[in-house]
């Protein structure tokens, strides 16, 4: 810092030597004289003043300790025409007191110049003689927007550490070796106590400024007028907030170079003894000023002073009001007066005119009413403004005849009913009500049967009869007397089952009603509502309104309907000597979900279904027109929707084809406002023991039925069924002469059959030969002794028999035949496939009867093993099916062993039944 002040003061001695050398060299230009320089601290200016012949010149000025160069400007002044002087004046930025300038001059002309002025320094308050504390400047007001350049000039030997302005800390730049300076830019509205520019040190504040901050001002609108015809006020807006609040600093008004001193809040005012014909405002603060004017004629701005001295003469339907005025003026000038009337909470106006109007009638009141009112008047000539209201004042009209009563008869059954009407309002009974009367009247009768009836009550009831028009008619009574009567002829009661009762549903402003207009109807319409599940025997909230002939239709507001409540709501029109109710409808204001669940909830299953039935939500629980209902499977704490049943009307859901297991089901039911209560019930199906039972029955039924029809089939085709499966097989037919002794008869086996005949008379029994053992005996003796007999072979085996003569003692013989008969003893049989047949006895003597008795065979006796007496071959060992038989064949029955089971059906097959 040092080598740069040295630098620069060796550039302006170097300067100073050249410059007269150069001058003197390239013109003759003087250096300029007598200059002084002078410093204006409220305006922070610099004002220059020297003697030249010259016209244009160099300026610079320097902060003096530091030589830092502020200005280098080139300046054109002319001289003073009287004194030959030239002026120059600079506006620094910083404040002067911040610093010390030092200023010279040359005179230039193109490219000539003159020698620099010896430089003169303007000392600032970091001098040495001022070693304390100070910052700059001072209480400066300042206007929003704009730019400040504030500086500190710490004490000598303290440290300077920041600016702070507000909350923030400013960027600060030496002056000098004590002064430090910092530029506040876009200033914002101080408050009432302005904002605070502080200097600190490393460990305190050093000292500190408070800048002001605001706008200058913003009036407008000046408008002035008379009160009495002869002074003035005259009255503006304020505009913005200029944000001074010092009273120093405080805006100063003054009107046609008057002070004015009165003001209010948001409105200003002066006032003037005298009325001028045009008028000017100037209003003035620190940061700048505003001029406003206004001109006019007093009579265009008359403004009236308030009525006094009010009073009122009050009737039952009208009052006169009376006052007085304060200016004698007034009463010359032709005036509109405005009356404000207030009657329990309801304001309206009447305006009256008139040549120093000072009363008026006011007419259209209720009577026994209370009445605040206030008056206001202005000039009708040149309406300029209202006048000033009248303190308010009160007035209470006289009692009259209250009108009649609105009334109406509910219908609640055919023999009764019961009278309604409105209590008659406090501005419509005209006085304190004291009772009602109730009136009836049948048809053709001319006298009325009335009843007295306190004024808290607004219904009776009453009997009817539908055979007969009965007329009824209510009227208000009050200390001055009897209203009208209210007629309405009694309405025929009507079932809903007697009508088609549709349905509305409320849109949230109300239940809108239509009907076909009746040309008839020259009374007009009724329409009335009540709850749908009011009982008949109570007193029920009956509600009506009453609808021009011109009308078919209406609004029944929200505020008459209770949500979730079903109304009945039936249209009448009103003839002269009738009332016909012409439509009716169920209706809801704002629906609900329903109150109540489903009742009497029941599962039953059927097979694999589950049927579930339920009572319907009553219509007093229904809250608004059930939609329908909806059936959920619960499982633990989830609902799975089975099925929405869109028919309000179904009371019951099948649940089709359920495993066997334990269920739970809930039903809801449902309206437009969402679902209602649920209700809940578990079920555990299990196997359907009486279906099994059915399902058996019908099995067996069947199989009944199949049998018969088999059996009849087969009665009916028994021939065709007999050849199929029970071929007839004939009997054997012997040749030759049997009454030959006994003897072996040898018969030659058939290829697949070997049968070997023996003849042993003596042998007691039956004696199984292997094939080939009398044909080779000896010739193939050897080769065949250890051939065993192959049981499980499909070759027939050899049969060995007998012919024996049978005795006439034998149990076998039952022939009368005198000869002696030969049988065949069948032996050897080894063959399982073969299985015998059982052929009656009768079969069996049927069939020899075809030969002669000499050549006729004779079938064997049963074979009874168990009698030793009688072990001769006559016994049968079978029928003689075949030959081959390889078992031994079923016996012939006997009357000791009784048929078998299974003969019945052969004897079916046979045609024996």
């Amino acid at each position: 810092m040092k080598m740069m002040r040295m630098c620069t003061l060796l550039l302006l001695l170097l300067s100073a030597c050249l410059t007269p050398s150069l001058v003197h060299s390239g013109s003759e230009l003087s250096v300029p004289q007598t200059v002084s320089v002078q410093k204006d601290l409220a305006s922070q200016t610099l004002t220059l003043s020297w003697r030249s012949e010259a016209s244009h010149f160099d300026m610079e000025i320097y902060h003096t300790e530091l030589m830092e160069l502020v200005l280098n400007e080139s300046i054109w002044v002319e001289a003073d025409s009287k004194t030959g002087s030239r002026d120059w004046t600079w506006r620094s930025a910083v404040p002067l007191e911040c610093t010390s300038r030092s200023v010279r001059i040359r005179a230039r002309h193109v490219d000539a110049v003159s020698q620099w002025s010896p430089l003169l320094t303007v000392p600032g308050m970091d001098v040495p003689d001022q070693p304390q504390a100070q910052m700059f400047p001072q209480d400066r007001v300042l206007e929003v927007g704009g730019n400040v350049t504030v500086c500190c000039i710490t004490p000598v030997g303290v440290a300077f550490s920041s600016l702070g302005y507000g909350n923030q800390n400013l960027a600060a730049f030496r002056l000098s070796r004590r002064s430090f300076s910092a530029t506040i830019t876009d200033l914002h509205k101080s408050s009432y106590t302005g904002t605070n520019v502080v200097c600190l040190s490393d460990t305190s504040i050093l000292t500190g400024t408070v800048l002001f901050i605001g706008y200058p001002p913003g009036d407008e609108g000046l408008q002035c007028e008379t009160r009495d015809l002869q002074s003035a006020e005259c009255r503006w807006s304020k505009g913005r907030d200029t944000g001074l609040k010092k009273r120093d600093l405080l805006t100063k008004y003054t009107l046609n170079n008057r002070s004015c001193t009165e003001d209010r809040r948001d409105r200003k005012l002066c006032r003037s003894d005298r009325w001028e014909s045009s008028w000017t405002l100037v209003a003035k603060n620190p940061l700048g000023m505003v001029q406003l004017s206004d001109s006019a004629h007093i009579n265009q701005r008359i403004r009236l002073l308030a009525p006094v001295s009010v009073m009122s003469d009050a009737e039952a339907w009208q009052a006169r009001v009376g006052w007085s005025w304060t200016v004698e003026a007034y009463k010359t000038l032709s005036l509109l007066c405005e009356v404000q009337l207030d009657s329990g909470g309801h304001a309206h106006t009447r305006n009256y005119t008139g040549v120093g109007l000072s009363s008026v009638v006011l007419d259209r009141l209720r009577p026994d009413s209370e009445y605040s009112f206030s008056i206001r008047c202005a000039s009708v000539r040149y309406f300029w403004r209202w006048g000033d209201w009248s303190a308010p004042y009160s007035l209470h009209t006289l009692m009259d005849r209250p009108n009649a009563p609105d009334i109406w008869v509910w219908r609640t059954n055919e023999s009764t009913g019961q009278v309604v009407w409105k209590s008659v309002s406090p501005w419509d009974s005209h006085g304190a009500l004291t009772a009602y009367e109730v009136s009836q009247r049948d048809r053709g009768e001319d006298g009325w049967t009335t009843v007295s009836l306190p004024p808290s009550e607004s219904s009776t009831p009453i009997s009817l009869s539908n055979s007969s028009d009965v007329t009824v008619a209510v009227a208000a009574r009050n200390p001055v007397g009897l209203s009208q009567r209210s007629t309405v002829t009694v309405p025929q009661y009507t079932a809903d089952s007697e009508l088609s009762v549709s349905e509305l549903v409320g849109n949230g402003g109300g239940l809108t009603v239509s009907w076909n207009g009746s040309h008839s109807s020259t009374q007009g319409y009724v329409v009335e509502w009540v709850p749908t599940c009011c009982p008949a025997s109570s007193t029920c909230s009956v509600q009506w309104e009453r609808v021009s002939p011109s009308n078919t239709s209406t609004i029944i507001q929200s505020g008459s309907l209770d949500p979730g409540v079903q109304y009945t709501v039936s249209i009448f029109t009103l003839l002269p000597e009738a009332s016909v109710l012409l439509q009716r409808y169920y209706g809801y204001g704002q629906e609900q979900v329903p109150s109540q669940s489903v009742a009497a909830l029941s599962a039953v299953q059927s097979g694999s279904d589950v049927v579930l039935s339920w009572t319907p939500v009553p219509v007093c629980k229904q809250k608004g027109f059930i939609l329908g209902h909806t059936v959920y499977l619960a499982d633990a704490s989830n609902l799975s929707l089975i099925a929405n049943l869109t028919d309000p009307a179904l009371s019951s859901y099948t649940v089709k084809s359920l495993p066997l297991g334990s269920y739970k089901f809930t039903v809801r039911s449902y309206t437009s406002a969402g679902e209602g209560m649920e209700s809940t019930i578990a079920i555990k199906t299990e196997s359907d023991t009486d279906l099994m039972l059915v399902e058996i029955l019908v099995a067996l039924g069947a199989m009944s039925i199949c049998l018969i029809i088999i059996t009849i089939f087969c009665y009916k085709k028994r021939e065709w069924v007999k050849k199929a499966f029970y071929p007839e097989i004939p009997g054997p037919k012997l040749t030759g002469d049997w009454s030959a002794p006994p003897g072996p008869l040898d018969l030659k086996p058939p290829p697949h059959s070997l049968v070997h005949i023996v003849e042993s008379p003596d042998k007691e029994g039956l004696v199984t030969v292997p094939g080939g053992e009398e044909e080779g005996r000896h010739d193939d003796e050897d080769d065949n002794q250890n051939v065993e007999m192959d049981t499980d072979s499909d070759e027939p085996a050899l049969l060995r028999y007998y012919n024996q003569l049978v005795s006439d003692a034998s149990d076998c013989s039952t022939s009368s035949m005198d000869s002696a008969q030969t049988q065949v003893t069948y032996t050897g049989i080894q063959s399982p496939a073969y299985r015998p047949q059982n052929q009656p006895e009768a079969l069996m003597e049927a069939e020899p009867q075809e030969e002669s008795p000499s050549a006729g065979y004779k079938p064997q006796c049963s074979w009874r093993p168990d009698s030793p007496e009688n072990e001769n071959l006559c016994d049968s060992l079978g029928s003689p099916t075949s030959v081959t038989s390889s078992q031994f064949l079923i016996p012939e029955s006997s009357e000791e062993h009784p048929e078998s089971s299974g003969s019945w059906f052969q004897n079916l097959l046979s045609g024996k039944f």
